[in-house]
């Protein structure tokens, strides 16, 4: 019976790696009032980060697909990063809500050839998820160390700690209702995915 569950999380780790192998980082830059590229094609589970080089902009989703989370974040001297994972194929149209005659990107997102999974049990379940007062991180993980990070829709780390314990129960009941993401790396394991506060 021991070796069985040792075989099965062997196995869902392995389809944890290989998910994130597949993963791409699309890098956008923002500058000289225009996104760079302005328009490209990427897949569900990817991320795209948009990275300011000059200028006073935002990025700001305009007409995106039902279920996606929808973002808006600044873009300056003090806010030079942003991060969105994509979990919904379909097209991302957004723009600068600054410069909204001239600045506009466009994503194309199709769906995985391997399914994807907003919490890979290999590391860690989320439940409940949505959660309106608490939620549990379950970790399935022998690793020393696991770093929980969350994030709010405009990348901001709100919730930091190494998480020790098997079940870790955080509070969520003062946060701010909508989307958030969460990301546990273990070693040199990394699962993420999406969490939503009611």
């Amino acid at each position: 019976m021991k070796k069985s569950i040792t075989k099965t999380v062997l196995l869902l780790a392995g389809l944890s790696v290989f998910s994130f192998a597949n993963a791409t980082k699309h890098i956008v830059t923002v500058q000289n009032f225009s996104f760079s590229p302005s328009s490209f094609s990427a897949t569900v589970g990817d991320t795209v980060e948009w990275q300011w080089v000059s200028g006073t902009h935002t990025t700001t989703s305009l007409t995106i697909p039902g279920g996606a989370a929808s973002w808006n974040a600044n873009m300056t001297s003090s806010a030079t990063k942003f991060d969105y994972l994509i979990t919904t194929p379909g097209t991302y149209n957004y723009w600068c809500a600054i410069h909204t005659t001239s600045m506009e990107g466009t994503i194309n997102v199709t769906a995985t050839a391997v399914p994807y999974v907003e919490s890979f049990t290999s590391l860690a379940s989320v439940f409940p998820n949505p959660a309106s007062n608490h939620v549990n991180f379950h970790l399935n993980t022998c690793a020393p160390t696991n770093m929980l990070t969350i994030t709010d829709i405009e990348g901001r780390v709100v919730f930091r700690k190494i998480l020790n314990a098997v079940d870790n129960m955080i509070d969520v009941s003062e946060w701010t209702k909508g989307i958030y993401f969460y990301q546990v790396n273990a070693g040199t394991l990394s699962t993420k995915g999406k969490l939503e506060v009611q």
